[in-house]
């Protein structure tokens, strides 16, 4: 890769663009400030909150699904106190944002590379250079005025975010080998779009992976809090009901791709028991369901860990039932891998289906060489009568829980395909915008993955 693109534009003349200005001082802290216990970034104002960051622990973590061809999933609680929630009470539906840390081997990688293994944990002091020319500069939100090089690398900065041209433009002179400067002038270049689509953007390298291809890079810590994004919390699907009989607590699922594990998902599998933890609750999206929804029929569609916010539905329309209510008609959509080793919650569903809280579940495994239905598509085909009558049915919601690239579009697709076989003939974009509008009176529910 390095070698090929220093081939490709050997001798050929290059335009760069502007060296951006150095605007961030990074010292020695005049005196010895302890930092705070809690995550760097736990009073920092977070994406979609509908609470202020909580400190939590982990009061269980289980595997519930691993083996040969299949990833890893594991179901997580954390326990909290109420009142440091403010009386917030979360619904089916809802999610939380995790506040996650960079893996150790990152950490150590730039701290070695910055030469910075003896002072990580010295407090520094950040702020804006006196000598600096760049106007309103300002230092990022999320990195505090006071904070050790190891904790910033932590807790503060994405290490793993798809570098911009403008920082390989600033790591230029950070350079002290010829070809390494050369590598980085060819992927921030005009000249070099594809290049940099190919090897950077495409192959999703983030900061980390760039600097291993480039070994006598060194920039200071300053240039990457000038450039690198916040390390942004993940949000997760909450499992469970809130109930004030049996403690506060929020339970999710979340699978680990070991060929390429994430962030948080690393860091989430490598809790313990008792661990602390730092969450917050994300703002009530359209894909919730309440009380008020419980006499309505509803259709849930979902695959892998999609299943997670349906456990929590389930769980309101049993407590339901127990009360003596009566609830709507629920049908559930699920897709796996293997019947054996990868349905997932499968004894949380079949008793959810002997207490009636679920009236039927449709399943589908991709990798069985036995099934009939491989995608949730196949399934929903086969009952297509049920799906048209909750579209066209006032009362029905119809909830898609999935990944926005893939399963999102499969689905809207399958629907659309359904509705244009109808004896109306309507046109499949007459019926997309049909769709739409049902999106946005709230009928046809979306939660989406990015």
């Amino acid at each position: 890769m390095f070698s090929e693109v220093l081939q490709e534009f050997a001798e050929k003349e290059l335009i760069l663009p502007t060296l951006p200005l150095s605007y961030i001082s990074f010292e020695l802290a005049n005196k010895d400030s302890p930092l705070p216990e809690a995550h760097l970034q736990a009073n920092v104002p977070q994406p979609f909150e509908a609470t202020k960051v909580l400190e939590a622990h982990v009061s269980k973590l289980t595997t519930v699904i691993e083996g040969e061809d299949v990833k890893p999933v594991h179901d997580i609680t954390f326990s909290y106190c109420q009142a440091d929630a403010g009386g917030y009470r979360h619904s089916p539906g809802d999610t939380i944002g995790v506040l996650c840390y960079n893996t150790e081997e990152d950490v150590e990688f730039i701290l070695e590379r910055l030469n910075l293994q003896s002072k990580g944990d010295v407090p520094c002091s950040v702020a804006i250079d006196a000598r600096t020319t760049k106007k309103a500069a300002k230092v990022p939100l999320f990195v505090p005025a006071v904070v050790s090089c190891r904790r910033l690398f932590q807790e503060c900065l994405d290490l793993r975010a798809v570098p911009k041209k403008l920082l390989i433009r600033a790591l230029v002179p950070c350079a002290s080998e010829e070809n390494d400067r050369r590598f980085l002038e060819v992927l921030c270049c005009k000249e070099g779009n594809a290049a940099y689509e190919r090897t950077v953007f495409q192959k999703g390298k983030g900061l980390i992976s760039l600097l291993r291809l480039v070994p006598s890079c060194r920039p200071t810590v300053g240039l990457l809090i000038e450039h690198l994004p916040r390390l942004m919390p993940r949000p997760y699907s909450i499992a469970n009901v809130y109930r004030e009989d049996s403690g506060t607590s929020v339970r999710f699922l979340f699978s680990h791709n070991v060929n390429n594990p994430g962030i948080t998902t690393s860091y989430l599998r490598g809790l313990e028991k008792g661990a602390k933890v730092f969450f917050y609750f994300r703002q009530s999206s359209a894909f919730v369901y309440k009380d008020t929804d419980l006499q309505r029929n509803i259709i849930m569609i979902g695959t892998g860990t999609g299943v997670s916010p349906y456990l929590s539905f389930l769980e309101l329309r049993a407590a339901a039932l127990a009360r003596g209510e009566t609830v709507g008609r629920a049908e559930l959509f699920v897709g796996f891998r293997y019947r054996e080793r990868s349905y997932l919650c499968e004894d949380e569903i079949k008793e959810y289906l002997e207490t009636g809280a679920l009236d039927a579940c449709h399943v589908a495994f991709s990798r069985d060489t036995d099934t009939r239905h491989k995608y949730v598509q196949s399934q929903i085909r086969e009952r297509r009568d049920l799906i048209i009558e909750n579209l066209r049915n006032a009362h029905g919601l119809f909830y898609v829980c999935g990944d926005s690239k893939v399963l999102l579009p499969q689905i809207m697709d399958t629907v659309v395909e359904l509705l244009a076989a109808e004896p109306e003939k309507e046109d499949r974009e007459d019926i997309r915008a049909c769709i739409g509008r049902l999106k946005k009176d709230g009928k046809y529910r979306e939660d989406v993955w990015l």
